[in-house]
C-alpha cells in the first residue's frame, strides 16, 4: 500500500450555530482533536479466567490561539465572554479533502498577555460533550 498523509491546513474551525458561527480558522495555528481511553483492571474469577475491565472514552479539541485581545470580533475576548458553555463545533482539517469532524465542546478562556515584544498564543482545551463524529464538509 502507498504511503498517504494530509497537511492540516487550509481548513477551518467553527463553533456556534447559523447566525452566530464564530470562526477561528485565521487564528488557530494548531488544532487537533485528542482521544482519552481509560481502562479498568480485569476481574479475576475462580475459573482461572478473566472479565475484561471496563472501558470509557472522552475527548477533547486542543489547540493554539493567536491572542487578539482588544481587537474588534476578538477571539480571546470571545473566549472569555462564552467560558463554560456549550457550542457545537465544526473542524476541518484540510478543506480539499471534504471532510469534517462535528460535536459539541465547553469553551473555556484563554490565556491573556505574554511575553513584552511579541505575537502572544495561548494553548486551548477544550471538552467534548459525548462523542465527535466525522462526516462529509456541508457545502
Amino acid at each position: 500500500m502507498a504511503i498517504q498523509t494530509i497537511t492540516v491546513g487550509a481548513g477551518t474551525l467553527t463553533l456556534g450555530e447559523a447566525g452566530t458561527l464564530k470562526q477561528f480558522a485565521s487564528q488557530v495555528t494548531s488544532c487537533r482533536l485528542v482521544p482519552e481511553v481509560d481502562t479498568g483492571d480485569p476481574v479475576n474469577v475462580l475459573s482461572g479466567e478473566q472479565a475484561p475491565g471496563d472501558r470509557s472514552e472522552s475527548w477533547t479539541l486542543q489547540g493554539t490561539l493567536l491572542q487578539d485581545f482588544g481587537n474588534i470580533d476578538s477571539t480571546t475576548e470571545w473566549c472569555f465572554n462564552n467560558r463554560g458553555i456549550e457550542f457545537p463545533f465544526e473542524y476541518v482539517p484540510n478543506t480539499a479533502k471534504g471532510r469534517s469532524i462535528t460535536g459539541t465542546v465547553t469553551v473555556e478562556a484563554i490565556e491573556i498577555g505574554g511575553d513584552v515584544k511579541t505575537k502572544p498564543t495561548s494553548d486551548f482545551e477544550w471538552t467534548l460533550i459525548g462523542e465527535p463524529t466525522i462526516g462529509d464538509v456541508e457545502p
